[in-house]
C-alpha cells in the first residue's frame, strides 16, 4: 500500500556573473493536498509582505493566491500527480512556489521475527 503526501518549495533565485544560484526560503512536506495548497498560499502571501506593496511581483503572487480558479487548477494537477510551479520575477530574482505529489511506499506493520514459519 502507498501513502501519499505533497512537497512544497519556495525558492529564490538570482542570476550571478558566474552561474545561477538558488536558494530555499522554506518547504514542507504535508499529508494532504489541502494542506500542501494552503501552504503555497501562505508561502505567497508572506512573499506579498516582504516585497514592495506596489511591485509588479507582488501583485501577480496577490492575485494568483486570491483567484479561486487557479487555485482549483493547482489542486486538479496535484491530484493527476503533475508539478505544480509559480514564478514570479522582482528586480534581479526569480521568486518560484513549487509543489509534487510524491507517493511513497507504506512500511509493513509485520516485525521480521514474526513472519511465519519463524519463532
Amino acid at each position: 500500500m502507498a501513502d501519499v503526501e505533497y512537497q512544497c518549495r519556495v525558492t529564490v533565485a538570482s542570476e550571478g556573473a558566474e552561474a545561477r544560484e538558488e536558494r530555499a526560503l522554506g518547504a514542507a512536506r504535508t499529508p494532504s493536498l489541502l494542506l500542501a495548497t494552503s501552504w503555497l498560499r501562505a508561502q505567497a502571501s508572506l512573499l506579498v509582505w516582504r516585497l514592495e506593496r506596489d511591485s509588479p511581483a507582488s501583485a501577480q503572487l496577490a492575485a494568483w493566491r486570491d483567484d479561486d480558479n487557479r487555485q482549483w487548477l493547482v489542486a486538479g494537477s496535484l491530484v493527476a500527480g503533475e508539478s505544480v510551479r509559480f514564478r514570479v520575477d522582482h528586480e534581479e530574482v526569480t521568486y518560484e512556489l513549487s509543489a509534487k505529489r510524491v507517493i511513497r511506499a507504506r512500511q509493513s506493520a509485520v516485525h521480521p521475527h514474526e513472519r511465519k514459519g519463524k519463532q
